[in-house]
């Protein structure tokens, strides 16, 4: 590490250059502290169950203790890597509100971990985490109790945002704390870090009410029967308005989905989403006529493991998907999601029901700024360094060229492991850290980077190749070649060519004198080649000697 232990810097590990997935360090005087460490979920290229976390090598190579981890709040992408990662990096504190500390001690239960510390931040306090003063201020977004977060240090303050919006009539939680902004702006507020998901966006993103009444008009048109609504599961101003909107309408809501329960024990717990009596299970649904029943479920990003999918599929043994059955994707399509989804929404159309999306309805409103709330935010704020984050390269870097446009003196465009050097008006890049991603396969983490992971990408992509033969120590085949290889081709006759090709190069190899382990390599390469001439394909190739 090139800079000294005065210095202040700003490194992410994730969420610079990419959707999801956000981690964020800040140094002063030998003194660490993250903000928000989140997950991104399977692409296209891995499944749906697998999340993709912040690689930490460069925090543990390096011997870093952190004095604290600052939770922005409750979404998957700030919070969901916590319980992987949380004692490799040495079971240190966490500091959040109390919204999302209920929502992330749930996550330990599930995993079996009982001692956690976690401190809880109350609104306009200042706290002390190593040499970083810590403060949080009332944002909007999606879900209860979003924090921008204020660092003062010695050298100068910082503002970082977490994910917001403006929604000056906010259905759940606190409006945005514009008086405290003001007094912010007076106090100087140096460096802003800030998020960039909606920078494309000309107009606001909208507010909550707005899919509250376009719930209310789609539910008026006496629907015969029932409701699928597909969402977020921590999304709580979507459930409420889901809640109350049924309830208008003397309809009753069964929650799919655990992460949706989940989420909704916790709301309970810090006194959202009260006083709803029209919930029932799953179990009771059946007594519940189809035109007087909602369906809540996750799955809204097309994950095959999901309640929505697991309808689609018949996997749910207490209710059916039917002809005529109204779904409403009440969601964003998350970038990369968007096959996966459209698959899904196949599957629905072929059981004949009718779908409503964000396309064709507001039954959707993003929680991130448009340029609109971007200015406005660099108006209470006023500093003179913005860092964009939370986005990928392209919307950092039209969020850095905005923010010159409105006459921010300087604009830094980061990625995941640059290492920042944070001063009044000449903050710069100074060096690159490692800056990975773990995937987590099962209960194991593997880097992405990790041999066994190419391996079975090519599995998944391009098949494998079994070749097994028995010989004799002069080379003569016992038995002709035994090849195995369903995952790449189901014609007996490309088999059969293989297997006489083999047989021929063995023939010919014969007199080389070659150890076995040169001639199982020189056979996989034979084997691999005629594949690729004969079907396109590159498979991953095995080949083992018997010699007898």
């Amino acid at each position: 590490m090139n800079f000294s232990k005065n210095d202040l810097v700003f490194i992410p590990l994730g969420g610079s250059g990419e959707i999801g997935m956000n981690c964020n360090l800040y140094h002063y005087n030998n003194s660490w502290i993250m903000i928000d460490l989140g997950v991104m979920f399977g692409n296209s290229n891995l499944s749906s169950n697998e999340l993709i976390m912040p690689n930490i090598e460069f925090l543990i190579k390096n011997n870093i203790k952190l004095d604290g981890l600052i939770l922005t709040h409750a979404h998957e992408d700030h919070i969901g890597a916590v319980p992987f990662l949380y004692e490799k990096l040495g079971s240190f504190k966490i500091f959040t509100t109390s919204f999302t500390a209920s929502v992330l001690k749930r996550k330990f239960d599930s995993f079996g971990i009982k001692e956690i510390n976690i401190e809880l931040l109350n609104y306009n306090e200042n706290k002390k985490i190593g040499k970083f003063a810590i403060e949080t201020l009332a944002l909007t977004h999606s879900i209860p109790e979003p924090n921008a977060i204020i660092i003062r240090t010695e050298k100068l303050n910082i503002f970082h945002t977490g994910d917001w919006k403006i929604d000056p009539t906010p259905l759940v939680g606190n409006p945005i704390d514009q008086e405290k902004l003001h007094d912010l702006k007076n106090e100087g507020m140096a460096i802003m870090v800030c998020d960039s998901t909606n920078v494309f966006n000309e107009n606001p993103s909208g507010s909550e009410n707005d899919v509250r009444e376009e719930l209310r008009q789609i539910f008026s048109q006496k629907i015969k029967n029932k409701i699928i609504i597909t969402c977020f599961a921590s999304n709580i101003a979507r459930l409420e308005t889901i809640l109350k909107v049924s309830n208008e309408f003397n309809k009753c809501c069964v929650f799919l989905g655990r992460s949706i329960h989940r989420i909704y024990e916790s709301a309970k717990e810090n006194n959202y989403l009260k006083n709803f009596n029209n919930i029932v299970s799953e179990k009771d649904s059946g007594s519940i006529s189809e035109d007087n029943l909602v369906i809540v479920c996750t799955g809204s990003q097309g994950e095959s493991n999901a309640a929505l999918s697991r309808l689609v599929n018949d996997k749910n043994k207490f209710i059916e998907i039917f002809n005529d059955d109204l779904v409403i994707f009440s969601s964003r399509e998350i970038p990369g999601n968007e096959k996966k989804i459209s698959e899904l929404k196949n599957q629905l159309l072929k059981k004949k029901v009718r779908i409503i999306d964000s396309k064709i309805s507001k039954v959707h409103v993003s929680g991130h700024p448009s340029k609109k709330e971007l200015k406005q935010m660099y108006e209470w704020i006023s500093p003179n360094t913005i860092i964009p984050v939370h986005g990928e390269f392209k919307h950092l870097s039209e969020h850095a060229n905005f923010a010159k446009k409105c006459g921010i003196k300087k604009q830094v465009l980061v990625e995941n492991g640059d290492v920042v050097l944070l001063e009044n008006n000449n903050s710069r890049i100074i060096e690159k850290v490692y800056s990975g991603r773990i995937l987590l396969k099962g209960n194991k983490t593997f880097s992405l980077e990790n041999n066994f992971l190419k391996n079975l990408k090519i599995v998944s992509s391009e098949g494998e190749i079994f070749v097994n033969i028995i010989c004799d120590l002069d080379n003569k085949l016992l038995t002709e070649p035994v090849v195995f290889c369903p995952t790449v081709t189901d014609k007996n006759e490309l088999v059969h060519d293989l297997k006489i090709l083999i047989s021929e190069q063995l023939f010919k190899m014969a007199s080389n004198s070659l150890t076995d382990q040169i001639l199982s390599e020189e056979l996989k390469k034979i084997v691999r080649s005629y594949i690729k001439k004969s079907i396109g394909l590159k498979p991953l190739t095995y080949v083992e000697i018997v010699r007898i």
